[in-house]
């Protein structure tokens, strides 16, 4: 093979990890968008598409900024993960995953408070600050 061939093979290698880098998706990472919805005192969660969750907490934003281990209002855990879930609430039991303590239940969400939600699946991690309603609060999830 002569100067020009190998010239040609190295730019189509070139040519081709430019595409593999900047329009496969291969090399990004992992996100998993989080949305809310607040209606009838009720806050609904939203995940952009299912996934097994392995973790769910809501905190108090508040308590976290006084408090780094800040005790949740709800926590649920599963060691294999859960159901592939992609739009759950606030308190409800969700297939394939537990309290941390079995007597454990959700606190009512406080009117006007800021809240995050931390979920979990797997490897992947996503936070979403919340804010219920002044008037209203999430009031006793149902169990």
């Amino acid at each position: 093979m002569n100067k020009k061939s190998w010239f040609l093979i190295a730019v189509a290698i070139v040519l081709g990890l430019v595409y593999v880098i900047y329009f496969s998706g291969w090399f990004k990472p992992k996100v998993m968008a989080l949305a809310h919805t607040g209606r009838f005192g009720q806050v609904s969660f939203t995940l952009e598409a299912p996934h097994p969750l392995t973790s769910i907490k809501v905190v108090s934003v508040t308590a976290l900024e006084s408090n780094k281990y800040a005790l949740p209002v709800w926590e649920l855990k599963s060691a294999k993960g859960s159901v592939p879930t992609k739009l759950f609430s606030y308190g409800e039991q969700i297939s394939g995953m537990e309290p941390n303590f079995s007597s454990a239940r959700p606190e009512p969400l406080l009117p006007g408070t800021t809240y995050r939600l931390i979920v979990e699946a797997g490897s992947l991690r996503a936070e979403h600050d919340f804010t219920t309603d002044a008037g209203r609060g999430a009031g006793r999830p149902r169990p």
